[in-house]
Parts: C-alpha cells; structure tokens; sequence
C-alpha cells in the first residue's frame, strides 16, 4: 500500500465526518506523511495500521470533542447525532460487545437490587415479627412469667436482628452503587482503546 492509497482509504472512511473535522484529520495525516518522507513512507504505513482502525479513532475523537461542546445548539446536536451513528456503524463488531457489557451490569444492578429488597424485606418481616410477639407476651402475662419472658425476650431478638438486616442492606446498597459508578466510569475511560 502507498501513501496515496492509505489516505485514500482513509478518506473513505473519514467522508462523513463535518466538514472541518475532515479537512483537519486529512490534512493532520497528509503533514505526517511528509514530515516522513517518501523514503519512510513504509514505516509510517505500518506505524499508523490499519486505516479504518485510525479512521474509527478519529471519529471517537471528534465525537468526544464535540459531546464536551457546552453550547447546544441544534447543528451541534445533529452532529454528535450523526458522528454517534457514524460511530456505531464503523464498528461492526464492537457494537455487540459494547451491547453485551451493558446488558451484562444492567442485570447485575438488577439482582444486586432484587438481592437487596429481599433482605429489606426480610429485616422488616423481623421487625413486624417483634412487634406481634411483644403483644402476644402480654397475653402470657398471667398464666406464665417465665413465658412471657422467654417470648418477649424473643421479640427483642427478632427486633434487634430486624434493624441488623436493614443496617446490612443499607451497606450493601451503597456499597453496590458506587460499585456501579465505579464500573461506569472504568468503562467510559476505556472508551477509544481497541477492543
């Protein structure tokens, strides 16, 4: 392959990019080519790979560069619109697995909550369970004190053990959001690195 043939591949694959975006990575890539040289011009090739994966950098950059835009205005949306889809579409086999690891901690966040819940509900059955045998030792109070206490001592455990549930899953449900954020933020740093 040849200096003319790389751009030119890679201008085929750059052609969808805005206008300005796509003068700037060609023009980048032509000046790099002749800091080079034509003696170079092989190693330059090799150096830089594959032009559709240099191509799918570029367009991760500039759709990175203008998501960071504070102004929104409507052309701005229409291109990080089109540069996503562009984005999506230059990466055929990426999208799957970027679906799959999404899909993947969705599910995690759902049984880590559904996990959670269970155990919220399982400390409030012990809360309820409390209350309910704290009455039900008042009725013991005459036939038995022994009973009464042995049941009304049961009710503070069950009561006490209903709050320890609760303190536990509180843990875990902080624990598991920032677990979360943290799995987020991992992923949205490796955004750019090949897959």
């Amino acid at each position: 392959m040849t200096r003319t043939d790389y751009l030119a591949e890679l201008a085929k694959y750059l052609r969808k990019l805005p206008k300005e975006d796509y003068l700037e990575a060609m023009e980048y890539y032509v000046e790099y080519f002749d800091e080079a040289g034509p003696e170079k011009e092989r190693e330059v090739i090799e150096e830089l790979g594959n032009p559709k994966d240099v191509a799918n950098e570029i367009i991760a950059t500039v759709l990175d560069k203008h998501l960071t835009i504070p102004e929104k205005t409507p052309k701005n949306t229409a291109t990080i619109i089109g540069l996503t889809v562009l984005t999506l579409c230059a990466a055929p086999i990426a999208l799957p697995m970027l679906l799959a690891l999404v899909l993947f901690i969705i599910a995690c966040v759902v049984a880590g909550l559904a996990i959670i819940a269970a155990i919220y509900i399982v400390g409030l059955a012990g809360i309820v369970m409390a209350v309910v045998t704290t009455f039900e030792s008042l009725t013991l109070l005459a036939p038995s004190i022994k009973a009464q206490t042995v049941v009304f001592g049961g009710a503070l455990i069950s009561f006490g053990g209903g709050i320890l549930i609760w303190i536990i899953a509180t843990a875990l449900l902080r624990f598991l959001g920032r677990a979360t954020i943290a799995i987020i933020k991992w992923i949205s740093s490796k955004k750019g690195t090949k897959v």
